[in-house]
């Protein structure tokens, strides 16, 4: 039997940040104040998303929650909470993500520091704010190289340059490198599976991965294997010199390259630390487009990020990720010189606190799920086509979900196609399957 899937209509708007983890998230938390999941290991001393060998999407909450004292310190200076909020973005309640984030900014910014801000923006009055898609898509046509980041725990940046590969390719690009990709022999490139890379895992950057392959990228990965015996700046090394090695094979290639925060800074951040970006420049003699997403989303990277971007979105009402022009030329409207572009998102909206840009630009269109079982704490919707036979815990869901609307429904993004739905108890326990199709 299939469920019943309803058209968005009578939604629930909401522009802006959580004040508190979502309602479900709550509930899991509780939950895992008086029972332990079952199997869970708790003698292990790090955070493990593949228990038994399949993934498991609850099961670092599980850990985190319930053995909140330990992981503390093991994880100190607030890397507890940053972890944890890694963790959630992994199941997709982005909201509560940017909630446990925001508990890492222990220091208040300060009045002196308020007033500077006040008085950067004040000077901004002739800005012009363009869309970030198609200003990078013109840009694109005089660079060979295009670096952009991301923050680990906000999809909403790989959401972005899902919205980018289509126009790209155009241009003549082929290569998608990124810094979430296994690099180790064992690494599937070829499609999606949980050897593709740990971050792939997480959903918007499993679509991401299917659009690429879809469109005719390679994927490239690309970081130091040895990261972990190696300084920062020695990692970074590795990463831009295998970078390079697609120019050497390959010198009319071009690349689009997904990196973590600030590896594609132009410029030094610390007098020991020399970003990829600045060897991979140094190596190959090509200036890549740096393109900076973190500082200017919610909750940026810092307090004093967070309290900039917060008035800035304040003053300048913007719709769709934007970059700044005064006279006609992009500008960092931070102050910072560490990157040629920054994309100025717009605070999320949200549709039964499910992010609208969970569309990927229109991909995706939204779509209710009723639940069979009362006892449903976990929605997944999973390609049928890569099942393979396979069991679900090996693949990587579409979309997935623990936050029920008012009425009790689960509302998913899908593009057309043929799915399973996998509805899990609050302890992952699968409670029934559907096959559905989306037209």
């Amino acid at each position: 039997m299939k469920p019943s899937l309803l058209l968005i209509t009578g939604l629930i708007f909401f522009t802006g940040s959580f004040a508190q983890p979502s309602r479900s998230l709550q509930n899991l938390h509780d939950y895992l104040l008086t029972n332990k999941p079952r199997g869970l290991d708790t003698t292990l001393n790090y955070v493990n998303y593949l228990p038994n060998g399949n993934i498991n999407y609850l099961y670092p909450l599980f850990q985190l929650f319930r053995e909140e004292n330990k992981f503390k310190k093991l994880l100190p200076d607030n890397n507890y909470y940053e972890e944890l909020s890694e963790a959630i973005s992994f199941t997709q309640d982005y909201g509560s993500a940017l909630y446990y984030q925001d508990i890492t900014y222990t220091t208040p910014v300060d009045e002196v520091a308020k007033r500077q801000i006040a008085k950067i923006l004040s000077g901004y009055k002739n800005l012009q704010h363009v869309d970030a898609r198609r200003y990078i898509s013109f840009a694109a046509r005089n660079t060979q190289v295009i670096m952009i980041n991301e923050a680990h725990n906000k999809p909403l940046h790989r959401a972005f340059v899902v919205t980018l590969l289509d126009d790209l390719y155009k241009k003549g690009y082929r290569y998608l490198a990124m810094e979430m990709l296994n690099n180790y022999t064992n690494h599937d490139l070829e499609k999606l599976t949980p050897l593709t890379g740990h971050y792939c895992a997480e959903p918007v950057a499993g679509e991401l991965i299917r659009t690429a392959l879809s469109i005719g990228y390679h994927l490239v990965s690309y970081e130091d294997t040895m990261a972990l015996m190696h300084s920062p700046s020695q990692r970074d090394s590795i990463q831009a010199q295998n970078i390079y090695k697609v120019i050497e094979a390959d010198s009319t290639a071009r690349i689009l390259v997904l990196a973590g925060n600030a590896h594609i800074a132009e410029k030094n951040l610390t007098a020991e630390y020399i970003p990829m970006a600045m060897t991979f420049k140094k190596i190959s003699g090509i200036d890549p487009l740096t393109i900076d997403q973190t500082d200017m989303t919610e909750e940026s990277n810092f307090g004093y990020g967070k309290y900039f971007y917060d008035s800035y979105v304040q003053q300048f009402s913007l719709s769709s990720p934007s970059i700044a022009l005064a006279d006609d030329q992009p500008i960092n409207v931070t102050g910072s010189t560490l990157y040629d572009l920054v994309v100025i998102h717009p605070r999320t909206t949200y549709r039964d606190a499910r992010p609208v840009w969970l569309s990927l630009g229109g991909r995706r269109q939204p779509l209710y799920v009723k639940s069979p079982n009362k006892s449903t704490f976990l929605v997944q919707a999973y390609y049928q086509l890569e099942s393979f036979g396979a069991k679900p815990p090996q693949v990587i869901p579409a979309d997935q979900t623990y936050i029920p609307s008012k009425n009790g429904n689960y509302l998913l993004y899908l593009k057309r196609g043929k799915y399973i739905l996998i509805f899990r108890d609050i302890e992952y326990k699968i409670l029934n399957t559907q096959h559905i199709e989306v037209n």
